[in-house]
């Protein structure tokens, strides 16, 4: 009997997390209000405050979940494959790649929520982690790949990538990946001369 109810406990928590995530994803953070989360998901407010007792911890549980696919695509894209390392850093920009679907992208989760966010609030702090996190695993890579500065290679494309995703917003134009690639191209290639 308990398997069931938490199976529905989990079922509960799911949709009122997928309620907000679409709201927040298409009209951002400080526009959805708790009270439309809770009509939308269908939910009661006692309901909703028992998985999130505030919004802000409603808004982390959304960007942990935005967060897991993005890094796993990035990762995905540059692989643990033979390829040079030089050509696995390459990989990152086909992520950019606009699914085919340009009236779908709002834009990046993480820089919507960065441009939203209170100063020092736990959401800045979330985006932060969320930054540091790819910062540092594109450094592995350019370690990897045999940088003289990793660092500054590094923090050379995060900037890129993260240029491109706002360039994404408010509408998608599918030149910008290219452009974005061909860039990073340059800048690769200069850097492990």
């Amino acid at each position: 009997m308990s398997t069931v109810s938490d199976a529905r406990r989990s079922e509960i928590r799911e949709r009122i997390l997928q309620t907000a995530s679409d709201l927040f994803y298409l009209e951002g953070l400080n526009s959805v209000g708790v009270n439309r989360i809770i009509e939308e998901a269908d939910v009661a407010k006692a309901t909703f405050y028992r998985y999130f007792p505030s919004k802000e911890l409603l808004v982390l549980a959304y960007l942990d979940e935005m967060d897991r696919p993005w890094v796993a695509a990035l990762r995905a894209a540059a692989g643990s494959d033979p390829r040079p390392a030089a050509e696995r850093l390459m990989a990152m920009f086909d992520v950019l790649l606009w699914d085919g679907h340009p009236e779908d992208y709002r834009g990046a989760a993480f820089l919507k929520a960065s441009a939203e966010a209170s100063t020092g609030s736990v959401v800045q702090l979330r985006v932060a982690q969320h930054r540091a996190g790819v910062l540092a695993w594109i450094c592995r890579m350019c370690r990897q790949a045999g940088a003289a500065n990793p660092d500054g290679l590094a923090k050379t494309l995060a900037l890129l990538l993260e240029g491109a995703l706002a360039l994404g917003m408010p509408t998608p134009d599918p030149r910008t990946s290219p452009v974005a690639r061909a860039a990073a191209r340059q800048i690769i290639d200069e850097a492990l001369r």
